[in-house]
């Protein structure tokens, strides 16, 4: 019964770690991968403060989206009250504040549109055309739910060379959660491979052609190696219950095809074995003694 609820729970922990995933790597401004490119945001890494103001008489209320690419948003000084502050984790930021006349300001509401600390970082995507380098990428994250809504920001990056990465991007709409930005910048060129000779310079394009299909290579390894774990993990758990449950084996025996995985070993030696007779005859083909 011991070794049955060992053999369950490794079998069940083994599926709910490729079911979950690994954990995602951190967002890399400076190296970012996408359509097999890779692109340097770091130009744009910094806090930006987009303010637009509209009239409510008798007040002026004006909207702030602040943002950046790269990382969460710095926390805000202490003399700001903690709870005008964005919440901590928070990329994409949006403050509401209402101005009247003699009166100080009031924030009428804060809340995070992309990353509370909760989430994955930021995803980037883009429709490759041919061997081009793509000239427009969507940066993308999500925030939190509130009374069912989740938020979330969408960031139309433009390759501009004539453009300078010291600009500002511009809001385009805020539809259903979603807040839609667009940024024209040199630094949403790709860095090399695309058919203008690359937005930011470094290496030509038959090197990155390589590293592309290396890293091609490396993720259908990847994805092949993951299905058959998940296949195997899969084939155990059934297999135990099937044994344990309909069969009513215990100890050893809910092992499925326990024969097989007794003599697997043996099999594997023999395997060696002929591989490598079969290439020691290859080596000594040709001679003859003398």
């Amino acid at each position: 019964m011991r070794i049955f609820r060992m053999w369950a729970v490794a079998a069940v922990a083994a599926v709910a770690a490729v079911a979950l995933g690994r954990p995602a790597a951190a967002f890399d401004c400076k190296k970012a991968q996408v359509a097999g490119f890779t692109y340097d945001l770091g130009p744009l890494a910094r806090d930006i403060a987009l303010a637009s103001n509209a009239t409510t008489p008798p007040t002026v209320t004006e909207t702030t989206y602040t943002l950046n690419l790269c990382g969460p948003l710095a926390a805000a000084p202490d003399s700001t009250p903690a709870i005008d502050r964005c919440p901590a984790g928070a990329w994409v930021c949006r403050t509401v504040t209402n101005f009247k006349k003699d009166e100080k300001p009031r924030v009428v509401e804060v809340g995070a549109l992309a990353g509370t600390g909760s989430h994955d970082g930021p995803t980037l995507e883009a429709q490759a055309s041919g061997s081009d380098a793509p000239k427009q990428l969507h940066w993308k994250m999500v925030g939190p739910t509130i009374e069912g809504v989740e938020w979330s920001t969408d960031i139309t990056l433009v390759c501009d060379k004539g453009a300078k990465n010291e600009g500002q991007p511009k809001v385009t709409g805020l539809k259903a959660g979603v807040l839609e930005l667009e940024w024209s910048a040199p630094a949403a060129c790709a860095l090399s491979g695309d058919s203008d000779g690359g937005g930011g310079g470094g290496g030509d394009g038959g090197e990155d052609g390589d590293n592309r299909d290396k890293g091609s290579s490396g993720g259908i390894l990847s994805t092949v190696t993951t299905i058959a774990f998940f296949s195997f993990a899969l084939y155990l758990v059934v297999g135990v219950m099937y044994k344990f449950l309909v069969v009513r084996a215990r100890g050893l025996d809910v092992i499925p095809n326990l024969a097989f995985w007794r003599e697997f070993p043996y099999l594997c030696t023999d395997f060696a074995q002929h591989v490598w007779s079969m290439v020691g005859n290859r080596r000594h083909a040709g001679y003859s003694v003398v």
